[in-house]
């Protein structure tokens, strides 16, 4: 059995043995982590009515759900911390359960009012979708779908830097699927604009989902073939070829994917 077995739908009064709780974009911690066995906030009536639950599904055999304050209170024994900042902190299940109460809160406050008419949406009766009673707008949570792949060249691969991170990480390629794409011309057409190489033979590696804010990484590795390595100094300051036996310290945690991607080519044999 696995910890955590989501669910698609809205419970209209939910009764959780397990909560979460996310306000300003931060997750309440206790000493036991950001998942309590007890609500550990008592609701001022002041913002009571402005509280919403989703129900996320069952956590090791409990039902779990998230509550969304609409104002960050002061819990004694806890703090509020950043999703981010739980990376590697938290065991992977937790850290991906509370990643998905995130998006499904995004989701919940991006959609308070129809984008195609502008008035007020409502929940759905069964499935976890906000809808507009006056043009039948139905609005479900989205992601972004993304690939990640590590560019290789015989024992060497493909290491960069992005000019927007503001650690000095070296680690693979990425960028969006665009409209009509599949994953495979994505990733190519996305290595070609940010660091001028051509891309043959591709390897799927596995894919991630990745809360920051809403997209599903889809892993590659993928062989170069030709092209005149060049960073475009937009999207990435610098990237370089390193042995599979010399890759930098300065690589992403193997808990996400483009860690897992760079430690795969490091492990295979020549």
């Amino acid at each position: 059995m696995t910890d955590f077995t989501p669910a698609g739908c809205v419970l209209p009064h939910p009764e959780f043995q397990q909560h979460i709780v996310v306000s300003n974009g931060e997750v309440l911690c206790s000493a036991q982590g950001p998942i309590h066995a007890s609500l550990p906030v008592q609701f001022p009536p002041a913002v009571k009515d402005k509280v919403a639950s989703h129900y996320l599904g069952e956590w090791r055999g409990d039902s779990c759900g998230v509550h969304y304050l609409p104002i960050r209170l002061d819990i004694p024994g806890c703090e509020w911390r950043s999703l981010r900042s739980l990376l590697g902190v938290v065991e992977e299940p937790v850290f991906f359960l509370v990643g998905r109460a995130m998006q499904i809160v995004n989701w919940d406050l991006d959609h308070q009012f129809c984008g195609r008419c502008g008035l007020r949406t409502m929940y759905h009766s069964r499935d976890r979708a906000r809808v507009c009673d006056h043009c039948t707008l139905a609005v479900y949570p989205r992601i972004s779908p993304c690939v990640i792949m590590l560019v290789t060249r015989g024992d060497e691969c493909l290491l960069a830097r992005h000019a927007r991170h503001r650690q000095a990480l070296h680690t693979a390629l990425a960028g969006f699927i665009e409209p009509g794409e599949n994953a495979e011309q994505a990733l190519a057409r996305e290595v070609r604009e940010e660091v001028g190489l051509e891309t043959g033979r591709v390897h799927y590696v596995g894919s991630q989902s990745w809360p920051f804010p809403g997209q599903l990484m889809i892993g590659f590795l993928a062989e170069a073939v030709g092209g005149t390595l060049a960073p475009d100094q937009e999207e990435i300051s610098e990237a370089r070829w390193f042995h599979r036996s010399e890759v930098p310290a300065t690589i992403p945690p193997a808990e996400t994917l483009s860690g897992q991607l760079i430690r795969t080519f490091i492990e295979q044999k020549g």
